[in-house]
């Protein structure tokens, strides 16, 4: 098919985003069973689905007409390199019509010990990929020698139109990733992100001498940049890149003011402002889970506006009901889901409540906290789940704003007073329920607010909403 070129007089690029497609070879799946299906159980990932949902998004993606299409990581179920094949011949097709693609690599897609056959009650190693060989098969989609290449990352920058620049950040740490057939104690798979000085200082030099060319230059990374919530860099540190803040500042300083992510499987928009400047981030929904999103965005780089629309996979060629049937996963999987992050993250989160126990051990006497994971999830389900579902289901489709959320409110105050309630002990438990109320709710409300009133920079005199389906941004 033609595609459109940039149009000279206007210096538009229409631009596809599509994130999170954690595509699974059927081949992964030898034979059905339990293994597989508590695998299934510990997300929402429509993974008996994923192959069609990226053919799907490539004939939309295609019949779009695009100039530009950006996939902000997470390629692949878990790094197995079955899965890579059939994504990158996917995209390939997108290339071959003469449509730029650019990817980044997720936590999901490189080195990763969770890439498993599946067969029956049983899982067997699947052979997963290195970081040069995730830059051989998407050489045709951001690897090639027209991108000027991090030495250290799979980081790269790429002009894209004579006036566009796209600056692809790698924030993985698939280096740190563990195997038992490795020697090591246990399978693990870092979910974080981080830079070393010299990538951070590499990207802020390619951003301000595509600047000082008067280029426009837009960022795209796996991890967050900007928290889509307040206190994400606490209550979900995995899902943002370290010194987050900094990165952003020195990012601002150089021209970038739009950044391109995924990973927390939302549709989101966040934004942050400083005394240098201000950066958006959107974020884009996993097309692999409800609400199987992905986004179109129309950047003008003389006027330096991007328009932004948000595009929803309601329906498969198999499947007309695909996205009830989506979402009807999502509500099932929370219970599971929450055991699920609770064990994979119990270190972190242990050591956070060792930290607040060091910080506050007279409060923290009167508090019996569970010991295990299993137990504090059984808590928290206990109290929580139906508003948690609710508040995650209104989080991940974008526009909080638009609903009347106050009887969720109501339901979350009360599910925490109950956790209070069955928490504290002792004869100075009045006066301890008190104290670990009003520590609570001052936190509790501005996490809510802002996710439920979909507030950014919330409690500053910066405190915006912005419209996470259409927008314009400035670039």
């Amino acid at each position: 098919m033609a595609v459109m070129m940039e149009n000279e007089n206007e210096k538009t690029t229409k631009i596809a985003i599509i994130s999170d497609l954690h595509v699974m070879a059927p081949k992964l799946l030898v034979n059905d069973g339990k293994a597989f299906l508590e695998y299934l159980n510990r997300d929402r990932k429509m993974l008996r689905d994923s192959l069609e949902i990226l053919q799907t998004l490539v004939e939309e993606i295609l019949e779009l007409g695009p100039q530009l299409v950006l996939v902000t990581g997470d390629l692949t179920k878990d790094g197995e390199r079955v899965s890579h094949e059939l994504v990158a011949e996917q995209l390939q097709r997108l290339v071959d019509a003469g449509i730029q693609v650019l990817v980044v690599p997720g936590n999901h897609d490189i080195n990763n010990p969770d890439a498993r056959f599946f067969d029956g009650d049983d899982t067997t190693p699947a052979t997963t990929i290195t970081r040069k060989e995730f830059a051989e098969f998407y050489r045709n989609m951001g690897y090639d020698e027209r991108s000027r290449r991090d030495p250290d990352t799979l980081s790269y920058c790429r002009d894209v139109t004579p006036n566009l620049t796209i600056l692809a950040i790698d924030a993985c740490m698939d280096r740190l990733n563990t195997f038992v057939s490795r020697g090591d104690a246990r399978d693990h798979c870092k979910t974080g992100g981080s830079l070393e000085a010299s990538t951070q200082q590499w990207l802020v030099e390619q951003a301000s001498n595509a600047t000082a060319a008067g280029k426009r230059v837009i960022a795209m990374m796996h991890h967050h940049l900007v928290p889509h919530f307040h206190m994400e860099e606490i209550l979900a540190a995995p899902y943002m890149v370290d010194q987050a803040h900094q990165l952003c500042q020195r990012l601002i300083e150089a021209g970038v003011h739009v950044i391109f992510t995924g990973h927390l499987h939302i549709s989101d928009i966040g934004q942050t402002n400083m005394k240098e400047g201000s950066m958006v981030e959107i974020a884009t929904s996993a097309a692999v889970g409800y609400p199987c999103q992905w986004r179109i965005a129309s950047c003008n780089t003389i006027s330096g506006k991007l328009h932004m629309r948000i595009s929803t996979l309601n329906s498969l060629p198999t499947d007309p009901d695909f996205g009830e049937r989506a979402r009807k996963m999502f509500v099932e999987c929370v219970p599971t889901m929450t055991r699920g992050v609770l064990t994979r993250y119990w270190t972190e989160i242990s050591q956070a409540i060792d930290k607040y126990r060091d910080k506050h051990p007279f409060i923290m006497h009167y508090v019996n906290i569970p010991d295990t994971p299993e137990a504090i999830a059984e808590l928290l389900l206990k109290h929580l789940q139906e508003p948690v579902t609710q508040v995650y289901i209104t989080f991940a489709e974008g526009n909080e704003n638009g609903f009347d959320n106050r009887q969720i409110v109501e339901q979350l105050i009360d599910g925490v007073n109950s956790i209070v309630n069955e928490t504290v002990r002792g004869i100075l438990k009045p006066l301890f329920k008190l104290i670990m109320r009003l520590r609570i709710y001052s936190t509790f409300r501005l996490v809510l607010r802002s996710i439920l009133e979909d507030l950014n920079d919330i409690g500053t005199g910066h405190e915006t909403v912005i419209n996470d389906h259409t927008a314009i941004i400035d670039l």
